[in-house]
């Protein structure tokens, strides 16, 4: 019987080989994509990572942001268990092709310590593990070092009607939805420091013409202050910790 993470390697392996959009790769909407990079800009802009931080990408897809960590001065690397993922982000990567990895979030090939940053988009949503992953995770970041990692959120409306009718229907589970507190509690548990959470506005896959307007400073504001809407509005969360 195919387990719920190899149903997502192939879907992954599919991804790769038939599409040829970064934001298709990695089974994003264009919209959902071109909004996480602005997130991540706007992250990187605030002093997410100290200049020059040696960076790991986990799950790295295209490689879009491997090439905009790049651009930024940070020697990156991005690992993916996808050969026809890899193979796209290489193509893309005209600059520095050969800082590209196979592997998984289980066993990370890099020695502990070796990297002062780590980033983790779309990849918890498709594993069984999220604490070895962690584990794994914590082990490869250098004291000092900086973390992201992405969640969907469980919470959303769309998301509870869409698992309640796939519940209802006998369908299998499609993604892994993970409470950002989790992912929190376990890092505060191993000493991690400052950590917090940014909750992503992304527009449906039906209206990417949202996206502008999420992206409007009012409406972040407006989600911010109000407790009930900060959690059930994101599509997804990015926790953010920094390694003591």
């Amino acid at each position: 019987m195919t387990t719920f993470e190899q149903r997502w390697r192939e879907r992954f392996e599919r991804y790769g080989t038939r599409h040829g959009d970064e934001h298709s790769v990695s089974g994003w909407s264009a919209s959902g994509l071109k909004r996480r990079v602005a997130v991540f800009q706007e992250l990187l802009d605030g002093g997410l990572f100290a200049p020059a931080a040696r960076v790991l990408e986990l799950g790295c897809g295209a490689g879009t942001y491997v090439r905009l960590l790049g651009k930024r001065g940070h020697p990156t690397v991005g690992l993916d268990y996808s050969l026809p993922s890899l193979a796209r982000a290489v193509a893309a990567d005209a600059i520095a092709p050969g800082r590209y990895l196979a592997g998984d979030a289980y066993g990370l090939p890099f020695r502990d310590a070796s990297f002062d940053g780590l980033v983790c988009i779309g990849v918890f949503q498709a594993i069984e593990r999220p604490d070895d992953a962690l584990r794994e995770i914590t082990r490869v970041l250098a004291p000092g070092g900086r973390l992201l990692v992405e969640t969907l959120n469980p919470w959303s409306p769309p998301t509870v009607i869409r698992r309640t009718r796939r519940r209802l229907a006998g369908e299998p589970r499609h993604l892994r939805y993970g409470s950002p507190g989790g992912i929190e509690r376990r890092l505060a548990a191993t000493g991690f420091e400052r950590v917090r959470r940014v909750g992503l506005l992304l527009p449906p896959r039906s209206l990417p013409g949202l996206g502008d307007t999420l992206a409007r400073p009012w409406v972040g504001h407006a989600v911010a202050f109000l407790p009930g809407l900060r959690s059930l509005l994101p599509h997804a969360f990015w926790v953010l910790g920094e390694k003591p």
